[in-house]
């Protein structure tokens, strides 16, 4: 092709420098992980930096990365509730996105168009989630803007142990006492921004990975837990085994309303590896926000899909009554009744009325879910935990994995000793693309299962029920299923 430099050219070509050299390049964020392997493998390749001004990591990004970038993020508004069409929808795609590698720098930082970053899916079924990942991405901070870099849990890339290193109930509180312990005297220190990631990241190997991450808007405290990949590349042998160990034990992290439930042994082993990281997280970044008088109170929310959202459910229902985030709610509840006081004078069905909004803790939101307990699980968590946790399972048409495990007989040996095994799901339920015909049939806490969700005949097709399970990130764009979303 002819080279032809017209003066206009030049002269476009010249204004264009001078601006990308006047405006601040965006510098992606390094997430504060807690996988050994992620940030060393970035120093040997020279691109972490120091501290940047802003309190985040930087390194080098392009012109074209910079004109790139979306500068638009965050487009849900700051007290959106995350059981609602707008909320469930971002927290959807949030949990399929994780699906990738979200320990990598800059993967968590919303004003980075993420090229460069590594989005293969080696024998993954990530192309049924979304054909352009980026474009997931870019979705996801287009609705939700991390207020800072995200705590990535991950026990590292390709195939793994081959036997999962579980923790026993007993190290895994004392871990929880310690982490719970060093926070709150990093809280003394008045610089301080919430979680910092545990002082040894050499100590986490565990089989699941989550994100908790701090959202500016919404104004959320999020944790997110990735499901099953069928890759054996990327950790299914881990969490195959994970799965695999359907029968049944007395929960040891129970909350005091559930002391004699029952749960999934896979789910309470994977959950109890991050336990310690997760819970002193969440707590940390609660008790840091309210330290603000000013500021509203965050919103704690728990998501996942698949085997994340039975993970998110346990995590969930010991969160909402956990005794430090109770203390903030309390205190917070405090000076919202005095306030009330001030402003109703005295009137004591305003002061009731404020004092009934501070009693929810916890929000939970699963996609795709297993089962994960027995009935006395499911009545802990729907009449125990019921002033202290919201929760909504959102199942899509066919989606076989929403449906297991079934109750039934196990073998004793995995099974606490016992034969007989029982499996209820807990919460609240919308099912989209029901059988029946009807877009979207709800279920509240305490109903009957709505008719043929537990008969399905498109169950019996495996190709319906690999795109129903990992369709969550789009399905929601049909606007029938916005209009019939119901309103808790």
């Amino acid at each position: 092709a002819k080279r032809v430099d017209t003066p206009g050219t030049m002269a476009a070509l010249r204004a264009a420098v001078r601006a990308i050299s006047v405006v601040p390049l965006p510098r992606p964020r390094v997430t504060a992980a807690t996988s050994a392997r992620v940030l060393p493998r970035v120093r040997r390749l020279g691109a972490v930096h120091k501290w940047a001004p802003g309190g985040h990591r930087g390194f080098c990004v392009t012109a074209r990365q910079a004109l790139s970038a979306d500068t638009t993020h965050g487009a849900l508004a700051e007290n959106t509730d995350p059981h609602s069409f707008e909320g469930a929808r971002a927290l959807a795609k949030l949990a399929m996105l994780v699906y990738w590698n979200a320990g990598q720098p800059g993967f968590w930082d919303p004003g980075w168009d993420g090229d460069g970053l590594d989005m293969k899916t080696p024998l993954g079924f990530e192309p049924l989630i979304a054909r352009d990942p980026l474009l997931l991405r870019k979705e996801v901070f287009g609705l939700l803007a991390p207020k800072e870099p995200a705590l990535w849990l991950c026990p590292g890339d390709g195939v793994g142990d081959l036997v999962p290193n579980f923790l026993t109930p007993e190290d895994a509180a004392r871990r929880l006492g310690v982490a719970k312990s060093r926070h709150a005297s990093g809280r003394t220190n008045t610089n301080s921004t919430g979680y910092q990631g545990p002082r040894d990241t050499t100590e986490y190997r565990g089989v699941s990975r989550a994100a908790v991450v701090r959202l500016e808007k919404p104004n959320w405290i999020v944790v997110c837990f990735r499901g099953t990949t069928p890759s054996p590349m990327r950790g299914l042998l881990r969490e195959g085994q994970v799965n695999s160990m359907a029968g049944q034990e007395t929960w040891q992290e129970a909350p005091g309303v559930m002391q004699d439930a029952r749960v999934h042994r896979g789910y309470a082993a994977a959950y109890r590896s991050v336990l310690a990281d997760v819970e002193s997280a969440v707590v940390d970044w609660a008790v840091s926000s309210a330290r603000d008088d000013a500021a509203a109170a965050p919103k704690i929310v728990i998501a996942g899909h698949s085997l994340g959202g039975a993970l998110a459910v346990l995590c969930a229902t010991r969160l909402a009554h956990d005794v430090d985030i109770a203390a903030v709610i309390r205190s917070r509840a405090k000076r919202t009744d005095n306030t009330s006081r001030e402003d109703d004078g005295h009137d004591l069905k305003n002061q009731e009325t404020h004092a009934s909004k501070q009693t929810e803790v916890v929000n939970c939101v699963t996609f795709g879910q297993p089962r994960v307990g027995d009935g006395c699980f499911k009545k802990g968590v729907d009449e125990g935990s019921d002033s202290f946790l919201r929760y909504t399972r959102i199942v899509r048409g066919g989606d076989l994995f929403a449906r297991v495990p079934t109750s039934g007989v196990w073998l004793p040996s995995g099974n606490g000793d016992r034969f007989r095994l029982e499996y209820a799901h807990a919460g609240s339920m919308v099912w989209t693309n029901a059988a029946d015909g009807a877009n979207v049939v709800s279920q509240n806490k305490g109903e009957e299962t709505p008719s043929g969700f537990n008969w399905d005949w498109r169950m019996a097709n495996p190709a319906g029920v690999a795109r129903d399970h990992a369709g969550y990130a789009y399905f929601f764009e049909d606007a029938e299923t916005k209009s019939q979303w119901p309103s808790r």
